[in-house]
């Protein structure tokens, strides 16, 4: 996983309205470090962290088809 990758996929799901707190309550973090994926501060976050956003991106994905 790319940050810059899991970037994109955090602008998607702020964009659909799901906030910072309930996707690091989801990721097992703060939501500090979410904001900091997204601007690009964390570039190779924890595998966990990765997963769970790709898991949420996947499931905002799948409601949008």
């Amino acid at each position: 996983m790319h940050g810059t990758e899991l970037a994109e996929k955090l602008e998607a799901l702020l964009a659909s309205g799901v906030t910072y707190k309930a996707i690091a309550e989801r990721a097992g973090c703060d939501a500090s470090t979410i904001y900091r994926i997204r601007s690009g501060a964390i570039a190779n976050p924890l595998y966990s962290t990765g997963r769970a956003i790709d898991e949420m991106h996947a499931e905002l994905k799948s409601r949008a088809a």
